[in-house]
């Protein structure tokens, strides 16, 4: 009977062993998952100012994704449908949209936005803010124009205080997903829709005064832009990305161009410890 308690007692520390070896297996594997996909990715993560991927599918907070901890409070009745990658956030036109606070990483001379939008029309009616930080002077809008209905990029100038930036291509309020980016940069104000170029203006220092300071997403930094539709994927970098770069966020995602995942290795590994917990002590207890 001793020796049979003996070899029960010794089975359960081989049990235990086990599942810790998993444990930290299992951690290993996650920061080298991590490390591998910053190594292969195609656009330097140290370039994003905020990615809201919009997986949540609950909550009253927007995650930003990069380490740049740009999360967004999500204002109105909070809705996610399908999107292109995972899940998107639902605007209703009226009284939803993401605000992140001011502070110096969204305060930009040079920048990149990008955003997947299934939005609805508005013609005559308003116009669809993807994101904007400050109304009047404003340091950067990326928004469907209300009368066109098609892309526009618009900034207030430094020097005389007076508004630019490009506007064209195809409508874009037609119920159907297109990947929408703008661009601040040496080589101008430069529009995309679906991964080509549909407008450009020469570049100009854009005020960084920011009248409201805030970053909104899917509304005007003072309300008024509301959209009406779904938004995805939305990004914004410090620095002025390639049109390949574009195509590639809009081919594979976010998560793949950056290395950023919507949910962090963290929280991957208390989910997967706590499993191993579970496990180990329902083993134990045979």
């Amino acid at each position: 009977m001793v020796l049979f308690r003996l070899n029960i007692n010794f089975l359960k520390l081989e049990k235990k062993q086990v599942y810790t070896r998993l444990y930290l297996f299992s951690i290993v594997a996650i920061l080298m998952l991590t490390v591998s996909l910053h190594a292969i990715a195609k656009i330097d993560p140290a370039t994003v100012a905020g990615l809201w991927l919009f997986e949540e599918d609950g909550g009253d907070i927007a995650k930003d994704s990069s380490d740049a901890g740009n999360h967004g409070t999500i204002a109105g009745p909070k809705k996610w449908q399908e999107g292109k990658f995972g899940s998107a956030l639902e605007f209703n036109g009226s009284d939803v949209y993401v605000e992140v606070e001011a502070n110096d990483s969204i305060i930009l001379e040079e920048l990149t936005i990008v955003a997947w939008a299934n939005l609805k029309p508005s013609q005559g009616t308003r116009w669809q803010s993807i994101m904007m930080r400050g109304q009047n002077p404003r340091n950067y809008l990326l928004v469907v124009d209300k009368d066109s209905q098609t892309l526009q990029l618009s900034m207030t100038r430094a020097a005389d205080g007076g508004f630019g930036g490009p506007i064209g291509g195809p409508v874009i309020t037609d119920g159907d997903w297109h990947h929408l980016a703008g661009v601040f940069g040496e080589d101008g104000f430069i529009i995309y829709a679906d991964g080509e170029e549909v407008g450009r203006q020469n570049y100009a220092k854009p005020s960084l005064n920011a009248n409201p300071s805030r970053m909104r997403i899917g509304d005007g930094s003072d309300g008024g832009h509301q959209c009406d539709g779904l938004l995805d994927e939305v990004g914004l970098f410090n620095v002025p990305l390639s049109q390949d770069d574009i195509k590639s966020i809009m081919s594979e995602g976010l998560e793949s161009a950056t290395g950023f995942l919507a949910v962090e290795p963290e929280n991957k590994l208390t989910t997967t410890w706590g499993k191993l917990k579970t496990g180990l002590y329902s083993e134990l207890q045979n």
